[in-house]
């Protein structure tokens, strides 16, 4: 667990490109060092081209909000293991799924972004099928190995009174599901995302399985 911080300025300058950019934010609301990261990606999801996920891990304990999710904590370990750290910590955050920063660094953030977006990530064109129905499409691309496709729901804005603070928390994944895995061929497919009505959209997202590189990544919002 990182050491807690206080007052930060979250209006670090963010790039505008055409390159998407993966964010996943490891939080937790037990986490006394995470407010100040779980503020800051309200800002990162609204920045275009930005993908912000926050990902509550479940190794505090149970809350009464209860976002605490295993799947979080199983993909927290993954990249601790693929960038060789001794142990896990909060607020994490993930940048294209290969560089690592504390969450409430938001200069430090905001500059592995700017990095991202030189990075060649392909876009993946989601659209609504039908109800509840969901096609994408991914284009062919040349990489040495596999990936793995993954989507991933998250909720709209909730706000949450623990431990004698209020807290809103932003783009907080609900649902995590394999698509299988990526070659490197092109794809156009459906998908079924599980959503409700505190759904506040899904990402779409390729990764290589060794390194945890992004790929491809898109997101569609409700």
């Amino acid at each position: 667990m990182a050491t807690p911080v206080m007052a930060q300025d979250f209006s670090a300058p963010i790039q505008k490109t055409a390159s998407p950019v993966l964010v996943e934010l490891f939080s937790s609301e037990n986490c006394p060092a995470c407010p100040p990261a779980d503020e800051y990606m309200k800002s990162l999801s609204q920045s275009d081209g930005v993908i912000a996920l926050s990902c509550h891990v479940d190794y505090f304990g149970k809350t009464k909000a209860g976002l605490g999710k295993k799947f979080c904590t199983d993909r927290q370990t993954r990249y601790i293991e693929q960038i060789k750290r001794r142990s896990h910590y909060t607020p994490q955050m993930m940048v294209n799924g290969h560089m690592d920063v504390i969450g409430y660094e938001t200069e430090k953030v905001s500059a592995k972004i700017v990095k991202g977006r030189s990075e060649r990530v392909n876009k993946i064109m989601i659209r609504p099928k039908g109800e509840g129905v969901y096609d994408f499409a991914l284009a062919p691309r040349d990489f040495e190995g596999r990936s793995d496709l993954w989507i991933a729901v998250y909720e709209k804005p909730r706000s949450v009174s623990e431990r004698g603070r209020n807290m809103t928390y932003y783009n907080v994944v609900s649902h995590y599901m394999s698509l299988g895995q990526w070659s490197g061929g092109a794809i156009n497919r459906a998908v079924f995302p599980i959503v409700n009505d505190k759904s506040a959209g899904f990402a779409i997202v390729a990764q290589d399985k060794q390194s945890g590189e992004v790929l491809a990544a898109g997101e569609f919002k409700f």
